[in-house]
């Protein structure tokens, strides 16, 4: 019953980046054969790019800094309750560091967004909250549970997006950006499964495309 708890839980945070991964599939990820018969990601179109005196900012680019913004909102909050109710030492450990590096990662996203103009949300994306409220009610084990494994299969989907900006961005201020956040995001992956509670089971098949 805990197992599928968790596998369902994940399920509104995989909704809520799906539209932050669509938007790098549709633009900057388009994918184009060339003349030979191998695929190639699409060039963005300038139409795509606003300018900056950093270089070209993208679609990916301003989704990143979002979705930072409203998961440090997310895991500051939900980590502070993991101080509180969780029954293990090892997910309190990891709360802990998380709710240090998210303050400090969402302290350079506000610093990054301001100098580019991007206006940030105050609050999580409805999907999140949606799973918020749900992680509110429960304790112990069940907390545990879903609390690790909704924030691992978060991080993962995150290093989608970080990784594509890394390789791809044209504007020096994200390229700085996505460096800090796969770092930041790395060490929590680590923190997470070093609990002994992730189930790898339930993380999404690697596709070889």
């Amino acid at each position: 019953m805990v197992k599928s708890r968790a596998v369902l839980s994940v399920l509104g945070l995989i909704c809520g980046l799906a539209a932050v991964l669509s938007t790098v599939s549709c633009g900057a990820l388009d994918l184009t054969t060339d003349a030979a018969g191998a695929t190639q990601p699409a060039v963005a179109t300038d139409e795509a790019l606003t300018p900056t005196q950093w270089g070209p900012l993208s679609a990916a680019d301003k989704k990143l800094l979002i979705l930072v913004k409203q998961t440090s909102i997310r895991e500051i909050t939900t980590s502070q309750w993991a101080e509180k109710w969780s029954v293990s030492p090892l997910v309190k450990q990891a709360a802990e560091m998380i709710i240090t590096q998210h303050v400090q990662l969402e302290n350079e996203d506000a610093d990054v967004a301001a100098k580019l103009g991007i206006t940030l949300p105050d609050q999580p994306s409805a999907d999140m909250l949606t799973w918020m409220n749900k992680l509110k009610t429960e304790r112990g084990e069940t907390f545990d549970v879903d609390y690790t494994n909704t924030l691992r299969q978060g991080h993962g989907l995150a290093l989608i997006l970080i990784a594509t900006v890394r390789a791809d961005t044209q504007n020096t201020l994200m390229r700085s950006f996505a460096d800090s956040a796969h770092d930041f995001v790395q060490n929590h992956i680590q923190m997470l499964e070093k609990t002994g509670i992730v189930n790898y089971g339930a993380l999404p098949i690697p596709s070889a495309s």
